[in-house]
C-alpha cells in the first residue's frame, strides 16, 4: 500500500506541468522548423519579375515567329502569281491575266524555249505554297484569336500563399463571401517582395482602377464578353479605368490593402461574372505554343 503524501502530490503536479511545457515549445519548435523550411523552399520559387517578363516576351516571340511564317508564304503566294501572270502574258499577250484561264503559246510572239515547262513548275510550287499558307492560317488564326483575349500568363512573380477554393479565412469577412473559420477564395494569392510589379495577363479594357474595398487598392479587366479578370491588394496603379491594356502590360504593384494579411497579390478569374480557378490559366499560352510547334 502506498500513500502520497500533500508534497508527492505537489511535486507530481509541477512535474506534469513541467512536461506540458516541455511538450509545448517542442511543438512551437517543431512549428517554427516547419514555417522555416517552407520560407526557405517559397524563396527558392520565387522567379523575378524581370525573369517572368523574359519567359512572356519568349513565348510571344514564338508565336510572332509563326505568324511570319504565315506572312511569309502569303508573300510568296504573292510572288509566285506576279511570275506566273508575266509568263502568262509572254505566251499570250492577248490573253487575260488570270491564273484560273488557261492560255495557249501566242501566234505573233515567239516563245523562248522551256516556257511551258518553267510555267508548269510555277502552277506547283504556286498550288502547294497556297495550300501551306492556308494550313499555317487555319492553324494559327484561332489560336493567335483566343491567345489575345484569354488570361494565359501568370499575372506577377512569386509562389502561391493560398490557392482557389475552400480555405482556413484570416478574416470573418474576407475578400470572399462566407462567414466563419472556412472560407471560399475565389482566386489565388501570389506572395513576394512590395511593390512587385504586376502586368495584365492578356489584352482588355481596365473596367475599374481604384479603391475596391475588401480587395483594397484593384484593378478589374474585361477581355471579351464573359471573361474577366480582377488584381486585389494593390499598392500603386498604373492604369486608370477605360484604358486599353494589352497582355504583360503593367498595371501596378504588389501591396496589402484592403483585407490582407501580407504582402501579395489576390488574382481573380472569372467566366460570365463567377469566379473561376484561375490556375489552369497561368500556363495556357505555353500549352499553346507546344500544341503549334507539335503540328509544324
Amino acid at each position: 500500500m502506498v500513500v502520497f503524501s500533500h508534497r508527492t502530490f505537489r511535486w507530481s503536479l509541477t512535474r506534469k506541468r513541467m512536461l506540458w511545457g516541455l511538450g509545448g515549445a517542442a511543438a512551437f519548435w517543431a512549428l517554427a522548423m516547419i514555417g522555416s523550411g517552407y520560407g526557405v523552399w517559397a524563396s527558392k520559387k520565387i522567379m523575378s519579375f524581370s525573369r517572368l517578363q523574359k519567359e512572356t516576351q519568349e513565348q510571344q516571340d514564338q508565336l510572332r515567329s509563326s505568324l511570319d511564317q504565315a506572312q511569309a508564304l502569303d508573300a510568296e503566294v504573292v510572288a509566285l502569281r506576279k511570275q506566273l501572270t508575266e509568263l502568262l502574258k509572254l505566251l499570250d499577250p492577248k490573253a487575260n491575266a488570270n491564273l484560273t484561264t488557261p492560255a495557249g503559246p501566242s501566234s505573233t510572239a515567239p516563245v523562248p524555249p522551256g516556257t511551258q515547262e518553267r510555267l508548269a513548275r510555277l502552277r506547283q510550287d504556286l498550288d502547294r505554297t497556297s495550300k501551306q499558307a492556308e494550313a499555317v492560317r487555319a492553324r494559327m488564326e484561332p489560336v493567335v484569336r483566343a491567345w489575345s483575349f484569354t488570361p494565359s500568363i501568370p499575372p506577377t512573380a512569386g509562389y502561391m500563399s493560398s490557392s482557389y477554393g475552400v480555405r482556413l479565412s484570416p478574416f470573418s469577412r474576407a475578400n470572399e463571401a462566407e462567414d466563419g473559420i472556412l472560407g471560399y477564395h475565389s482566386g489565388i494569392d501570389i506572395s513576394n517582395a512590395l511593390d512587385t510589379p504586376v502586368q495584365a495577363t492578356a489584352n482588355g479594357e481596365v473596367l475599374e482602377a481604384g479603391w475596391m474595398d475588401r480587395y483594397g487598392w484593384g484593378v478589374r479587366i474585361s477581355h471579351s464578353q464573359d471573361k474577366e479578370t480582377l488584381y486585389g491588394h494593390l499598392n500603386h496603379l498604373e492604369v486608370h479605368s477605360g484604358q486599353q491594356v494589352t497582355r504583360g502590360q503593367i498595371l501596378g504593384t504588389m501591396g496589402r490593402s484592403g483585407h490582407a494579411t501580407g504582402i501579395h497579390l489576390h488574382y481573380e478569374v472569372r467566366l460570365n461574372g463567377k469566379p473561376v480557378d484561375p490556375q489552369p490559366y497561368l500556363r495556357l499560352q505555353r500549352q499553346w505554343l507546344r500544341a503549334i510547334s507539335r503540328q509544324s
